[in-house]
């Protein structure tokens, strides 16, 4: 017969709204990357403050409209030179190129009296065809794109003053007019010069093409690891050449802007605007860094420059005296910016681990069934599959007596059934599957750490159902990607309830979760008829193990560190979790149906008296982090464990222990199949095969769930 458990008279467990935690905050501050824009950001603050003290009127309508429409051209070479830099490229010729498209869109209106489009474009075709020269050069040929680029500013500068001392005379003499020419060069739009609404436009169109667009995506990986992105397939020589293309379509707009708001160039056109602009480019990155395109930092730096040397030339200071304060002001920003980005990871670091208190519930209903009280029943275990599998977190039959398994690799793994035959791939996964179960249609739904929650056939075709929930009321941090899903249930209706372990911590580092003792866990659903992912419960201690109770009317979920299962009531999920069984001996991981109504609980290690006393004192493990080796951290006993059975009301009637030195350690899943008991483990190379005396030897977990098929 099947205990229906009465949900009502269980203990509720409090489960908190929100974590509050100062330490938290800023941590997650510093994890956010807008963080390294912040010493630029305070510089442009500052720069701001000092400006507003120090002048009168600078701020008002008049003068901000008048620093917009100069601004335009410095703004747009930074951009472009942002563009080259993130390729893992370098451009002098910017200042050069600059002149010549001006020249090119003078030359065009005035002297071949070419429409103003026609005028852009050539003003564009020009800026195009240098960055054409010297992507081709730095990109396709290999030259060094810092010589590259000093070749072309020197010669585009020489056939730039060639060109404009012929033609000066006839530009400066032009007596055309024309309104859409006037128009861009003096006229507003929506109060602000028409070239703030290019800049504006330019920019946005470029923070896309790093966040969304491909091509974005080549150009911060070919600057990031040239190596990498040539082993991924990118056309590496390719992406570098049209990276510096697009650097010359922006510098060729900035020209065509600079000619009709200027309407005449002269010899000194361009000169000492590249290294203007890789000033801002510098201070606004923090230096010449390959592979990140940050738009917003990289204005905010060009902002800080332009307005502070704007100052200081309006407040009447000589033109050298003017560089020399501009240096040394830049110098200082940027030495507490790269200090600030060397020791920010050591600040994240020290901040990250934020331990409270956890009071876990003394050990109670194993009288005369701990490892010292009863024989260790596991030593009668078959081995199988011994070296064929590399940590199986999860195994999981079939209704033919197949075995299945994930691996450490990333493989999940067949065992035909007997378990003769040698353990075959199913199909590769790619992350770390964790927890396994068989849905009505007899595929495996499996969670992956670090990827969310797969389908797999049994033909080895892998599908992603979803990688993402809903994002936390209160989080600083994006929480909505599913960080470690761990294990998880399949109720009647096809609804997958799942756990992502935690929120802070990955599958290499999930032991430090411990030394938190937060609930940094939830529960979680995704629904296939909908498609949807949503968050069932969140702020959960280490959330793991996932059974749906024989009747299908309720949920058990293991809280690791709580030592504790959980149950929720199916029909009213909102009511929370209440405590199903608790002050369990060890660690519990994964749940599974027993076919005599009750469960197994595997017990992934034993508790240690010490371990509990640590865990009320968070300043004690804090201390422990910063001034102990990790390898001599305080732990809990990971390393031994067994399987519990427990009845249908949770009362544990049953211990299966082995030895202490015996080769089932780490149990972390168990199924029942048939009369006998599979075990595995998240540190294993092998499966354990108990046969069960009293068991029925007809059962087995999928027609428990779904029937017979």
């Amino acid at each position: 017969m099947t205990a229906t458990i009465d949900f009502k008279r269980l203990p509720k467990r409090q489960v908190p709204l929100v974590v509050l935690s100062s330490r938290r905050i800023i941590s997650d501050l510093l994890s956010k990357g807008w963080v390294e824009s912040a010493i630029p950001f305070s510089a442009f603050v500052c720069v701001l403050i000092g400006v507003l003290l120090s002048t009168q009127d600078y701020f008002v309508a008049s003068n901000l409209r008048n620093l917009a429409q100069y601004a335009a051209d410095g703004g747009l070479i930074v951009l472009a030179l942002l563009v080259v830099v993130a390729v893992g490229g370098i451009d002098l010729s910017v200042g050069s190129n600059f002149a010549m498209s001006a020249f090119v869109a003078l030359y065009g209106f005035h002297i071949l009296g070419l429409p103003v489009p026609a005028v852009l474009g050539l003003s564009l075709v020009c800026g195009a065809v240098i960055g054409a020269v010297n992507g081709l050069l730095a990109g396709i040929v290999g030259c060094g794109a810092l010589l590259t680029t000093l070749g072309t500013m020197i010669t585009v500068r020489g056939l730039y003053t060639l060109a404009s001392q012929a033609s000066l005379v006839e530009i400066s003499t032009s007596a055309r007019i024309d309104d859409a020419w006037d128009f861009i060069g003096f006229e507003k739009l929506l109060t602000m010069p028409v070239g703030f609404w290019v800049l504006l436009v330019v920019a946005v169109a470029i923070f896309v093409m790093f966040r969304q667009l491909r091509f974005g995506w080549h150009v911060l990986a070919v600057g990031g690891n040239r190596k990498a992105a040539r082993h991924g397939g990118i056309h590496v020589k390719l992406t570098i050449f049209l990276a510096y293309v697009l650097a010359g379509l922006i510098v060729g707009m900035a020209g065509f802007l600079f000619a009709a708001r200027q309407n005449s160039i002269g010899s000194d056109t361009g000169i000492g605007m590249e290294f203007f602009a890789l000033t801002a480019l510098v201070v606004g990155l923090g230096g010449f860094v390959p592979g990140r395109g940050a738009v917003v930092s990289v204005l905010i730096g060009f902002l800080t420059v332009y307005i502070l040397n704007n100052a200081l030339i309006n407040a009447g200071l000589r033109g050298d005296f003017v560089q020399f304060c501009m240096g040394a002001i830049l110098v200082t920003i940027l030495a507490i910016d790269v200090r600030f980005r060397k020791n920010r990871h050591r600040l994240l670091a020290s901040a990250y681990l934020d331990p409270v208190r956890l009071s876990v519930e003394a050990v109670k209903g194993m009288a005369g069934l701990m490892p010292h009280e009863i024989a260790p029943k596991l030593t009668h275990a078959t081995l199988l599959a011994v070296g064929e599998v590399d940590g199986p977190e999860d195994v999981i039959l079939d209704r033919n007596g197949n075995l299945y398994c994930g691996t450490r690799d990333g493989y999940i793994m067949r065992l035909a059934a007997g378990g003769g035959a040698r353990a075959e791939p199913l199909a590769k996964i790619g992350g770390r599957p964790l927890g396994l179960a068989f849905d009505r249609d007899g595929r495996i739904v499996a969670c992956v750490a670090g990827m969310g929650l797969v389908r797999v056939g049994m033909d080895g075709t892998v599908e992603l159902l979803t990688d993402q929930t809903e994002r936390s009321l209160f989080s600083v941090q994006d929480d909505t990607v599913i960080r470690m899903a761990d294990d998880l249930d399949i109720a009647p209706d096809g609804v997958v309830y799942f756990t992502d372990a935690t929120k802070r911590y990955d599958i290499e580092n999930w032991g430090l979760d411990l030394l938190e003792g937060r609930p940094n866990g939830r529960l979680l659903s995704y629904d296939p008829s909908t498609g949807k992912t949503r968050t069932v419960c969140d702020n959960l201690v280490f959330p793991n193990g996932v059974c749906l109770t024989h009747d299908g009317r309720h949920l058990l979920v293991a809280s690791t560190w709580d030592c504790a299962i959980l149950a929720f009531d199916l029909t009213d999920m909102k009511a929370g979790p209440r405590v199903f069984l608790d002050g369990l001996p060890g660690y519990p991981d994964n749940i599974n149906r027993a076919s005599d109504g009750g469960y197994w609980i595997a017990l992934a290690g034993m508790r240690n008296p010490v371990i509990d006393l640590a865990m009320k004192h968070p300043g004690l493990r804090r201390r422990m982090t910063k001034l102990v080796p990790p390898t001599n951290w305080l732990f809990g006993n990971l390393n031994i464990g067994g399987v519990l059975k427990i009845d249908g009301t949770g009362r544990v009637v049953d211990a299966l222990w082995d030895e202490a030195s015996g080769p089932l350690y780490m149990i972390t899943s168990m199924r029942e199949h048939e009369g006998a008991l599979y075990l595995g483990g998240v540190t294993n190379n092998k499966i354990g095969r108990l046969v069960l005396g009293h068991a029925n030897p007809d059962w087995n977990g999928p027609e428990s769930y779904w029937g017979k098929s």
